[in-house]
C-alpha cells in the first residue's frame, strides 16, 4: 500500500519516541528553538491575513482564511527538521509502553518546550522591531493587542479545555503524517489538523508564546506584567495540550494497536 496502516503509524510513532529521548541536550534546544520560531512566524502570517480582512468578511470567514496560513508551521517543523512540545505529547506512547523511562520523556520536554519558547519570544520581538505592525489605522496593533488580552484572560478551565481540543487535533495531525513516505502525504492531513484547531479557536501553548509577549510589546506593557499574563495562559494551556496529545492520541492509540504486542513481548519474555 501507498500508506501506512495505523497499527503500522503507532508502531512508527513509538520508535520516534525512542529516537526523540535519545537526542542531544544540544540538538532539542536548537531544533526546539526552530520549531518555536516557525510557528511564530505562521502566527505572523495568520494574524497578517486576518486583521486585514475587516468587518465584512465575518468571523466564520475570518477563521477560516486566518486557519490555512498559520498551517505553514508544522509544513515547516515536518519538513525542515524541528522539535516542537505539542507534537512530543506523542512520546507518551513510548513511555507507557516502557520502551523510554520517565526521565527521558520529561528531560525532552523541558528541554523542547523551553527551547520553543525562546523561539517564539525571538520572532515577536524581531516582528516588533520590523514596524510591520504600525499599521496607518492601528488596526494589526490592536488586533495584536486584542489578542493578547483575550487569551491572558481566560479563566484556568476554559483554558486548560481549549488546550485539549487543540492538542488533540494537532497530534492527530502528526499521527497521520506518519502514515506516508511521500511528502505531499505528510502534510496534507497535518496542515488539515493545524488549521481545525485554529479554525475552532482553541489553544495551543507553542503558539500563544508568540500571542501574548508579541501583543504586550506593542502595548509597551510592563515585562513583569507580560510574564504574568503568559505563565497564567500557558500553565491551563500546557496541561491541557499533555492532555489532549498523550492521553487523547498517544494513550488511545497505544492501547488499540500497541497493548497486545507490549503484551506478547512480556509473556516471550517470561
Amino acid at each position: 500500500m501507498a500508506f501506512k496502516t495505523p497499527s503500522e503509524v503507532a508502531a512508527t510513532a513509538v520508535g520516534m519516541g525512542v529516537a526523540k529521548s535519545r537526542a542531544s541536550s544540544g540538538a532539542l534546544t536548537v531544533l526546539g528553538f526552530l520549531a518555536g520560531s516557525f510557528i511564530a512566524i505562521s502566527a505572523v502570517l495568520s494574524h497578517t491575513i486576518s486583521y486585514s480582512l475587516g468587518p465584512w468578511a465575518g468571523p466564520s470567514v475570518v477563521r477560516i482564511i486566518s486557519g490555512l496560513p498559520f498551517s505553514l508551521g508544522i509544513v515547516m517543523v515536518i519538513v525542515g527538521g524541528g522539535e516542537l512540545f505539542t507534537g512530543n505529547s506523542l512520546m507518551v506512547m513510548a513511555l507507557i509502553d516502557k520502551r523510554i523511562p520517565f526521565g527521558a520523556l520529561t528531560r525532552n520536554w523541558i528541554i523542547v518546550y523551553f527551547a520553543n519558547m525562546a523561539g517564539a519570544i525571538f520572532v515577536a520581538w524581531l516582528y516588533y522591531r520590523t514596524g510591520l505592525w504600525e499599521s496607518a489605522d492601528g488596526t494589526c496593533a490592536e488586533s495584536l493587542m486584542a489578542i493578547a488580552v483575550r487569551k491572558s484572560s481566560l479563566g484556568f478551565w476554559p483554558a486548560f479545555f481549549r488546550g485539549v481540543l487543540c492538542n488533540w487535533l494537532v497530534c492527530m495531525g502528526v499521527w497521520m503524517s506518519y502514515s506516508a513516505d511521500d511528502v505531499v502525504g505528510r502534510l496534507v492531513p497535518s496542515a488539515m489538523a493545524v488549521s481545525a484547531f485554529v479554525m475552532c479557536g482553541a489553544e495551543n501553548s507553542v503558539a500563544n508564546m508568540f500571542y501574548i509577549p508579541a501583543g504586550f510589546m506593542v502595548s509597551s506593557t510592563p515585562v513583569a506584567e507580560c510574564v504574568a499574563s503568559l505563565a497564567r495562559n500557558l500553565l491551563p494551556v500546557t496541561f491541557g495540550n499533555v492532555v489532549g496529545g498523550g492521553l487523547l492520541v498517544g494513550t488511545m492509540y497505544w492501547w488499540a494497536y500497541v497493548r497486545h504486542m507490549s503484551e506478547a513481548r512480556g509473556v516471550t519474555g517470561r
